[in-house]
C-alpha cells in the first residue's frame, strides 16, 4: 500500500462534507443527503461531530462552516513570513490599478491562492485558499517553467491537463514549449485559459537563496488587459512590485 492509498475513509468523508457546505455557501440535510451518498444516520454522525468540534454550525436548518477554520487558515499563510511582505507591496499595487491582484503558490502539484485584491477595494481574500490547476493560470505556468522536466511529469500525471475552457492548453508538447517562452521572457499570460473573459499576467517571486517564493499575478478583463496594456504597462508594473518585494526579503 503507497502513502497515497493509506488514507482513513471515515477522515475523507467529513472533509467531503466540508467541502459540500462550502461550494454551497451553506446546506440543508436534505441538501447535502442528495449530494452525497450517504445514509441519514452515517451523515448525522458526521455533522454532529464536526459540529462540536466547531467546524460547523447550524443556522436555521442550514449547515455552515465554523469560524474555527479561521484560525487554521491564518497559521498556514503565516508559517512563511515572506508572506505579509507580498500581501503588503501586493496591497500597494491594487491600489494603483484597477484589476485583480493574487498571489500564489504551489502545493501538492496544485495552486493555491495566498493573497487575492480586486482593484484596492474591501473585497480582499474572497479567494483565499483556492485550489487551482496550474496548467490554466499565469500564476501556475510561470512556477511550472521553473520546474524540472520530472516534476512537470508528476504533477500532469496526477492531476491531469483538464479543459476548463476553449483556450485551456490540454497537450503535454504544447503546454512544455508555452514553459520554455514563459522562462525565456520571464512572465506568463493567461489568455482566457482558466475562465472566459479573463486574462492575467503572472512571474515569480524568489526567495534570498534562490528558491520560488510564489507567482504574482495581475488579472483583468480581456477588453482592458489588451496586449498592448499588457506589453507597455502592466509587465512593468508588476516587475516593479516583485523588484520590491525581493528588496525587502533580501
Amino acid at each position: 500500500m503507497t502513502d497515497e492509498t493509506r488514507t482513513f475513509s471515515t477522515t475523507e468523508t467529513s472533509f467531503a462534507v466540508v467541502h459540500v457546505i462550502e461550494d454551497a455557501g451553506g446546506a440543508t440535510f436534505a441538501e447535502l443527503r442528495s449530494r452525497l451518498d450517504l445514509s441519514k444516520s452515517s451523515l448525522y454522525y458526521h455533522l454532529a461531530t464536526l459540529e462540536k468540534l466547531g467546524y460547523v454550525v447550524k443556522e436555521d436548518g442550514t449547515y455552515q462552516l465554523g469560524l474555527r477554520f479561521l484560525s487554521h487558515a491564518e497559521r498556514a499563510r503565516r508559517k512563511e513570513p515572506a508572506f505579509d511582505v507580498v500581501r503588503s507591496k501586493a496591497r500597494d499595487l491594487a491600489d494603483e490599478i484597477p484589476e485583480e491582484i493574487t498571489f500564489s503558490t504551489e502545493e501538492n502539484g496544485r495552486l493555491v491562492v495566498v493573497y487575492h485584491n480586486i482593484g484596492g477595494s474591501a473585497m480582499t481574500d474572497f479567494k483565499i485558499g483556492q485550489y487551482l490547476h496550474m496548467h490554466a493560470t499565469a500564476n501556475g505556468k510561470v512556477l511550472l517553467a521553473e520546474m524540472s522536466d520530472e516534476r512537470i511529469d508528476e504533477i500532469i500525471d496526477r492531476w491531469g491537463l483538464p479543459a476548463l475552457t476553449e483556450q485551456t492548453i490540454t497537450d503535454r508538447d504544447e503546454l512544455r514549449a508555452e514553459l520554455d517562452r514563459i522562462a525565456e521572457q520571464g512572465y506568463a499570460v493567461n489568455d482566457e485559459e482558466q475562465r472566459e473573459g479573463l486574462r492575467s499576467v503572472g512571474a515569480k517571486i524568489t526567495k534570498p537563496d534562490g528558491s520560488v517564493l510564489g507567482g504574482l499575478a495581475v488579472d483583468g478583463p480581456t477588453y482592458r488587459l489588451t496586449d498592448e496594456q499588457i506589453e507597455q504597462s502592466t509587465v512593468g508594473r508588476l516587475f516593479d512590485t516583485i523588484d520590491e518585494i525581493e528588496a525587502e526579503l533580501g
